[in-house]
C-alpha cells in the first residue's frame, strides 16, 4: 500500500483494537495487491496525485477523508469510495462469526 492509501485506510477503520486495525489494512493491501495491473496502476496514480496534494496541504486522517468527500471532481470522490469499500469488506471478512 502506498503512503496515501494508509493513511485513509487508518482514517477509515473504526476499531481501536491495534491487532484488528491492522489485519483491515493488511486485507486491504492484498485486495489492491490482488487487482489486474491495469486497475492497480489506475488506484496507484489517483493516489501518488492525492498523496502528493495530502503531503502539500498537511491534511491527515480524519480532515483527509473530510476533505476529499467535499472534493467536487468525482473521481477523488470515487477514489475515497473505493477505499472505503474495501474498509469495510475488510472488517466484514475478518468479523468473527457469531453463530445462533
Amino acid at each position: 500500500m502506498l503512503w496515501y492509501e494508509r493513511q485513509v485506510v487508518d482514517a477509515l477503520t473504526t476499531t481501536s483494537d491495534p491487532a484488528a486495525r491492522a489485519a483491515v489494512a493488511e486485507w486491504v493491501d492484498e485486495s489492491l495487491s490482488g487487482m489486474p495491473e491495469v486497475l492497480r496502476a489506475g488506484v496507484a496514480a489517483g493516489s501518488v496525485v492525492l498523496g502528493w496534494w495530502a503531503r502539500l496541504t498537511g491534511r491527515r486522517g480524519a480532515d483527509l477523508v473530510g476533505a476529499l468527500e467535499r472534493s467536487p471532481l468525482p473521481p477523488v470522490r470515487q477514489h475515497l469510495r473505493l477505499l472505503r469499500s474495501l474498509v469495510l469488506f475488510g472488517d466484514i471478512e475478518l468479523a468473527p462469526t457469531v453463530v445462533a
